[in-house]
This record gives C-alpha cells, structure tokens and sequence, in this order.
C-alpha cells in the first residue's frame, strides 16, 4: 500500500532539499515528529542514521530511521524500522524533487506494504488518507509555507 501526496513550491530544489534531508528541520513542519537523536555525525548520505520518536495518536513511537538513498537534491528515501513494527518490517518514506518553471514539484510516497501492518488497518489508512478531511494544516503545505518564507 502507497500513501502519496504532492505540492507546488514557489523556490529551487536546492532550497526544498534542505528542509527534507535534515531530520531536525523536518520537525518544523512534519507536528507527528516529537523528537530527533543523531546516531551518525557528519553530513547525510546513503547509511544515515537516526532516531526518530513520532506522536501516533495518544502514542508515541520512536523508529530507526536510515537513509537508503540520497540523490541531491532530486530524491531522499528513509526506510523506518524497529518502533512497535514486527522484526524485519520496515516503512519506506520517498522524497522526489522535480524542478518546474515554478519553482519545485515535491512529491512525497509512503509505501507501508512492509510494514507489517494487518491489511485491515493498511486499506483503513489508506482509505482515510484518500478520503478522510483533514483536521489542520497537511504536512507538505506546512513545509511550502516556510520554504517560501524562507526566501
């Protein structure tokens, strides 16, 4: 199951790259991220790791997040393990950066179908995320607003 979403923003791939390949700065515009410990140092590259602790309902749960493949600035995968997901289960999130004569295409995928996930909560998700009204501000309009605030 592949959860997708895209935006339009108003600034060069280079600047969005920043505001995704950096956990700490996802942060600002991702509200699910409570928390964000590095366990590499240095710059972000294929075999990047850290710890990152989400807000899943009244829940939180925190993940190893490794960077799986790093392609500046057109795409970023981060594989999720560990966390309350069953041993060699994993959730892939995909980050792909098109360049337009407005600024940049985001789209961003989350492929849960090794998650371990039963497939009655996987359509359910699947079907709120299709379906379902959101309750505030989406993610990724979120992260449009401050990239082009930041310009």
């Amino acid at each position: 199951m592949t959860l997708r979403d895209t935006v339009q923003i108003k600034s060069p791939p280079e600047k969005v790259w920043t505001f995704i390949e950096d956990p700490e700065r996802m942060k600002s515009w991702n509200p699910k991220i409570q928390h964000v410990s590095s366990i590499n140092w240095g710059v972000r590259a294929v075999g990047y790791r850290c710890r990152i602790t989400y807000a899943m309902g009244k829940k939180t749960n925190e993940f190893l997040a490794e960077i799986i493949d790093y392609r500046k600035p057109e795409k970023l995968v981060i594989r999720l393990t560990e966390g309350n997901l069953p041993r060699g289960s994993y959730i892939n999130e995909i980050y792909q950066l098109s360049p337009t004569a407005a600024g940049t295409l985001l789209e961003q995928t989350i492929e849960i179908n090794s998650s371990g996930i039963n497939i009655f909560f996987r359509l359910l998700i699947a079907f709120i995320h299709r379906f379902g009204k959101p309750t505030g501000q989406k993610y990724l309009d979120k992260l449009k607003e401050l990239v082009e605030a930041s310009d």
